[in-house]
């Protein structure tokens, strides 16, 4: 019976590459897995250059699929931070207007400044009701997201 033997064959040979392509996928899902882990790991590891005339704000609390978490942003005479694309901090949250809060050097000091945000603006736990100076620290929260001030 041939035709039984050639069946048994291509029902074999059918198997042995499907299970091969079955194991690549898996492979490849998992380096695609593996590799952003690992970006997301490198770039919450990046650390700000920070100068002498510059302060700091690090994400010490977000969502992890914000992809903020443990980043950095030093700046030294305005930061905007809001859902805005414009701005130097984006927070993709809804609870954060498009230009939410800003901080502006005035001397050596630090403002926070609230830009009449729905949802407001809050320092060490207290909602600020239009500005408030910054003492390094602080820890300012936005939406789901909290920032510590550096200097």
């Amino acid at each position: 019976m041939p035709s039984t033997a050639f069946f048994l064959k291509a029902v074999s040979v059918f198997f042995q590459y499907g299970m091969l392509l079955v194991l690549l996928a898996y492979l490849a899902r998992f380096l695609r897995i593996t590799a952003g882990e690992f970006r997301r790991e490198h770039a919450s590891l990046q650390q700000a250059q920070v100068a002498p005339h510059e302060a700091v704000l690090s994400v010490v609390e977000a969502r992890e699929s914000s992809g903020l978490l443990g980043r950095r942003y030093a700046f030294s005479d305005l930061l905007l931070i809001g859902r805005g694309e414009d701005c130097d901090i984006v927070v993709p949250d809804a609870y954060v207007s498009h230009h939410h809060a800003q901080i502006t050097a005035r001397g050596n000091q630090y403002v926070l400044e609230d830009l009449g945000s729905r949802n407001h603006t809050y320092v060490n736990g207290a909602e600020i009701d239009g500005r408030t100076y910054l003492t390094p620290g602080d820890i300012i929260r936005i939406g789901f997201v909290s920032l510590k001030f550096e200097r």
